[in-house]
Formats: C-alpha cells, structure tokens, sequence
C-alpha cells in the first residue's frame, strides 16, 4: 500500500484549492483511502507536478543566499 503524502499542515489554498502541505484537491484527499495504487501512484505523480509549479525550492529555506545563488 502506497502511503499518504499528507504532512500534517492541513490549510486547503483558497486561491489554487490544494493543501497547502501535500499539494493535493480535497477531492484526491477525500477519495484516497479509497482507492487503489494506481489511482494512488497517478495523484503522487500529480502532486509531484504541483509542488514544482508552486513551490520550486521543494521547502528549502529562500533566505539560503549561499546555496541557492
């Protein structure tokens, strides 16, 4: 069984409607412990997309002058 990306910070987006903390719809979060792996493994691949378009550094510290440039 493919485990759950939630991360604890549960505050749905207003402005993207995902969670801020996993990056998924409240529609994937709501279905997941009901569906298969496949299903499972298509919404990680989602949220790996989404974390890149909204969240580039993937949680680094911005303020990292020397190891971001």
């Amino acid at each position: 069984m493919i485990a759950s990306p939630c991360i604890n910070v549960c505050k749905m987006d207003d402005q993207t409607g995902l969670c801020s903390g996993c990056f998924r719809t409240i529609e994937e979060i709501a279905a997941w412990a009901g569906i298969d792996d496949s299903r499972r493994l298509a919404i990680l691949a989602a949220v790996a997309k989404r974390r890149q378009e909204h969240d580039p550094w993937e949680g680094d510290l911005r303020c990292d002058c020397e190891r971001h440039g």
